[in-house]
């Protein structure tokens, strides 16, 4: 039963995706505001605005048993008073649009990602690129999706192999920041390095084999719920820095295919004893 229910929520769950990033593109360029949030690097439009209306508005009349948790309403809360403000059952998290940067500056890396989640437990991931037209997909048990297609990370076996993302939240672009000497003790020791500013495709991407690792701190449930469950599924793994199996609240995320998560964890932590 429990399965069956989960399946009719992963539809749901795309048609909704679908109909925010409709109504994203057709405002593509021609947004109204942007507001900063906590700094010029932290940035609201009034489409992400409109789209979480519209998801939050076909959740509630569809599901109004269960809660729902966004970027946008999450106000000054860390991530687990954000999650222990939810009761248990069966929760939506969603980000109406994760990389509003990008959609700002016209570049086609943005998503709207909805992660539902039973008691915390991630059951069910969307992530959908309505630029590119691409929908990732997952339920747990039931493997991972790139429209429709079934996915798997890739196959590479060393870092140097690796081709790495990482992110960074507004505040901690800045010289001398520990992502900074983490991108330094990389360099050389993988085969390159990428930031694309959306990490729910960040980790869809390391699903499909498009990149091999994603490192990040600070990152919140609605950035992580959906494409952690879509990348787990595919054969990928992820903790925190220090190793630990990952989950909603932790403020570090280290995602990987598996096969190179330790030594990445090694290369992003200076236990190579590449520096001191």
């Amino acid at each position: 039963m429990t399965e069956a229910y989960e399946a009719s929520l992963l539809q749901s769950a795309i048609v909704y995706a679908r109909l925010a990033g409709e109504l994203i593109v057709e405002r593509t360029g021609s947004f109204s505001s942007i507001l900063e949030k906590k700094n010029v690097s932290d940035l609201v439009t009034d489409v992400d605005v409109l789209s979480e209306t519209l998801l939050r508005e076909r959740i509630g009349a569809d599901y109004p048993g269960h809660w729902i948790l966004s970027e946008e309403d999450n106000g000054s809360r860390n991530s687990y008073q954000s999650l222990a403000c939810n009761g248990p059952g069966y929760g939506w998290i969603i980000d109406p649009i994760d990389g509003t940067t990008n959609f700002i500056h016209g570049i086609p890396h943005f998503a709207v990602s909805i992660g539902i989640v039973l008691n915390y437990e991630p059951v069910i991931g969307v992530v959908y690129n309505p630029l590119t037209g691409e929908m990732f997909h997952s339920q747990r048990g039931s493997g991972s999706f790139r429209n429709s297609v079934p996915i798997q990370t890739g196959k590479e076996q060393k870092l140097e192999e690796a081709l790495l993302a990482t992110g960074f939240q507004a505040e901690q672009w800045a010289r001398k920041s520990q992502l900074v000497s983490q991108m330094d003790l990389l360099a050389g020791a993988c085969r390159n390095l990428r930031i694309n500013g959306a990490a729910s495709l960040d980790l869809c991407w390391i699903a499909m084999g498009r990149l091999t690792g994603f490192w990040h701190k600070g990152l919140h449930p609605w950035d992580t719920s959906a494409g952690g469950l879509i990348l787990r599924e595919a054969g990928g793994k992820i903790t925190d820095f220090n190793g630990d199996e990952y989950e909603l609240h932790h403020d570090t995320l280290v995602a990987s295919n598996s096969s190179i998560h330790d030594e990445f964890l090694n290369g992003i932590s200076d236990r190579r004893g590449v520096a001191g």
